[in-house]
């Protein structure tokens, strides 16, 4: 288990926290901003014990909000109380309406998927797993990018040039790794013998 002197919290959360608070001609030095992060760490932990201490007289392992506004009201801070309470509702409004607009986002694009598919539009057929798939050529049986649709093996590709590859000038057919390797007088040699 971690220590105080373990925890603080982000340098940049902190500065926001105390810039927020402080007028624009108030500057803070290095050493106090260290101050006030321990002193809110102290807080803090002290604080999250006082709830645990308000949960477990309930009879109860989780915090609940209502533990944390007794917490207060135990360490003499009881004025905090209502303000907490109306972040706390304002918070969870904020929350509420995210959750509800990416809900609504996810309806849309779903009902716009279920739209461009029933137009035939968007994912092709072979689209099974949800990845975008290549089209599929039906006269060659063959997807554009040169696998065997049926085979899934890579397509050899008929040639009429015979003078591309002279090594191979009694076959029809060329090999990716024939013309690669035309200008290579070593692998020549090693294919003839």
């Amino acid at each position: 288990m971690a220590t105080l002197e373990d925890l603080d919290f982000p340098k940049a959360v902190l500065m926001r926290m105390i810039k927020s608070s402080l007028p624009d001609t108030i500057a803070i030095q290095k050493e106090a901003r260290s101050a006030v992060s321990k002193s809110a760490t102290v807080f803090v932990s002290y604080l999250a014990a006082a709830a645990n201490d308000c949960a477990r007289v309930d009879g109860r392992k989780t915090i609940m909000p209502n533990d944390v506004y007794r917490a207060l009201e135990a360490v003499g801070l009881a004025e905090f109380v209502p303000a907490l309470v109306v972040q706390l509702e304002k918070h969870s409004v904020l929350v509420k309406e995210k959750k509800e607009a990416a809900a609504k986002d996810k309806a849309e694009k779903e009902e716009e998927t279920e739209t461009d598919d029933e137009r035939g539009e968007g994912v092709g057929e072979a689209d099974v797993d949800g990845t975008n798939a290549e089209p599929v050529d039906e006269a060659n049986a063959e997807t554009v990018n040169g696998t065997n649709a049926e085979t899934a093996e890579p397509a050899v590709e008929p040639t009429t040039d015979l003078i591309t590859n002279p090594i191979n000038a009694s076959t029809t057919e060329t090999h990716e790794t024939d013309a690669m390797d035309i200008d290579d007088p070593d692998a020549k040699r090693q294919r003839t013998e």
